[in-house]
């Protein structure tokens, strides 16, 4: 095809071009738009050509605009996620401030008289420096919280002996005292003072009642001791603080939930009834673990290992827990759990990840001489926690142990164990187990325990004779269908 221009405008000199062009005077051929612009000039087929271009046109376009758009709100919703989520931390926060005063207004409008008291938590430091907790609630005088003895005897995780277990008590009178530990009526900015033999410290609880004190030198020798708190002009209460010598070289740290007691805490609505229906001479623990920590911790004739006892549960069932480690056997040590609620950064509470680790950099730091042993379970991010704990503090990490919860979870199981065998090749001996007599065989093989007592391990394990399943299968509800399967095969003992 042949093209000459004629102006501007390109102009086809082909015949068949030649036939849809007018024809002039001296057999000219002249552009057809020298006559009109509504002939069409092009050749045959750059019509449609020439129309899928500009569609195509027209739809990069679009699609360019509207990822633009999107990267706009994505940069949006990244710079503003922070704002957005201390806006709603504060809306929570003030719900909750409204709530409290309705509570407020319900105990004066019965003529309930009520006054500050005080909740101690269990405290701990070294010589140079101890911490204190508690929590500052109205409630009736004859209500005050009970005052935690001191230990004696000079351990450091002794085992103290259990109260008296209380009559039963019908399921609706269990269900109104565990709903009544969440609904305190806490009092902010009350005035907490602190006396230990060498020093007085003055404080004040926070919006939410908290206390939370560091006492410098407070005068301490390493062992339990008796500290006063007194809020106002309150009843004083006494709560034991443990500080540990420098000269220690071991401790165990360790979860609570699905670790040493069954709280079901992975499996949704289970949790809930063994927290609310539940009293604590009827919840289960697992089997072995008491003989296991006391076999760690308590030296004949020595002052033995401190063990500190981490948990995301909320503060309210401190008391409980403290009640069922006593019950169950377990050693004595401080108690750390977290606040359940909005405020301090997070909507409802802090973390797993960030309380649990961040109290084990806050012992490791406490005590620079010490070395921990880390026992979990695989049902939360425990064993992701203790290993990022192992790789940031080489040489301060002695073993880790994770328990194998009910929930039947190949793929879970297959992650814990490959992360097992990456930090047992680092350095830190790493081992998932399913039961107590796992950890004392594997331990005894360390030199953390004697092999003797693993044979006590053994006969708490196994009162039978016969190894049982960790975790009791009807409460398991596995989700995948190879899960299913093989909880349908297995039956509990004595079950047909």
């Amino acid at each position: 095809m042949a093209w000459r221009l004629h102006g501007r405008r390109p102009l086809c000199t082909s015949g068949r071009c030649r036939a849809r062009a007018p024809v002039h005077a001296a057999g000219e051929v002249r552009s057809p738009w020298a006559d009109t612009h509504r002939q069409d000039w092009r050749p045959a087929g750059s019509l449609d050509r020439l129309h899928a271009m500009r569609v195509r046109k027209r739809r990069l376009a679009a699609g360019g605009a509207g990822a633009a758009v999107a990267g706009a709100l994505a940069w949006l919703v990244r710079t503003r996620s922070a704002l957005v989520r201390a806006v709603l931390i504060r809306v929570a926060m003030v719900l909750e401030d409204v709530v409290r005063v309705g509570q407020i207004v319900v105990l004066r409008l019965f003529r309930r008289s009520a006054e500050p008291l005080l909740i101690p938590f269990v405290g701990h430091g070294s010589p140079q420096r101890v911490g204190l907790g508690a929590r500052a609630v109205l409630g009736r005088h004859e209500a005050r919280a009970r005052t935690l003895p001191v230990p004696d005897g000079g351990e450091l995780a002794p085992v103290r002996a259990a109260e008296q277990a209380p009559a039963r008590r019908s399921r609706r009178s269990v269900l109104r005292t565990s709903v009544a530990r969440f609904l305190t009526v806490e009092v902010a900015d009350a005035a907490v003072t602190v006396r230990t033999p060498g020093a007085v410290v003055t404080t004040r609880s926070d919006r939410d009642g908290y206390v939370d004190v560091v006492v410098d030198d407070p005068g301490l020798p390493p062992g339990w001791h008796d500290i006063e708190l007194t809020v106002g002009d309150g009843p004083t209460v006494h709560t034991p603080v443990l500080v540990v010598s420098p000269d220690v070289r071991l401790g165990l740290v360790s979860d609570v939930d699905d670790t040493i007691l069954e709280t079901g805490l992975t499996r949704g609505l289970e949790f809930l009834r063994i927290t609310l229906l539940t009293e604590v001479p009827d919840r289960a623990p697992l089997p072995g673990a008491a003989a296991l920590y006391r076999a760690l911790v308590c030296r004949s004739g020595e002052a033995g290992l401190p063990v500190f006892y981490l948990s995301t549960s909320p503060w309210n069932l401190h008391e409980v827990l403290q009640e069922f480690i006593a019950l169950r056997g377990f050693p004595f040590g401080p108690l750390l759990l977290t606040d359940w609620g909005p405020g301090r950064g997070n909507l409802f509470r802090i973390g797993a990840r960030e309380h649990k680790l961040g109290l084990i950099r806050r012992i490791l730091a406490e005590h620079p001489e010490m070395e921990l042993l880390l026992i979990g379970d695989t049902g939360q991010l425990d064993p992701e926690i203790y290993a990022a704990a192992a790789r940031e503090h080489p040489g301060r990490i002695r073993a880790i142990y994770v328990r194998r919860t009910g929930v039947l979870n190949p793929g879970r199981n297959a992650a814990v164990d490959a992360l097992a065998a990456e930090t047992t090749a680092g350095g830190v001996p790493m081992l998932a187990v399913d039961d107590s007599v796992e950890i004392a065989r594997h331990a005894a093989s360390l030199g953390l325990l004697d092999v003797a007592q693993v044979e006590e391990v053994r006969r708490e394990t196994h009162p039978n004779g016969a190894a049982r399943m960790p975790w009791p299968v009807d409460v398991v509800r596995p989700r995948h269908r190879v899960a299913r399967s093989l909880g349908d095969r297995v039956r509990r003992p004595g079950r047909r």
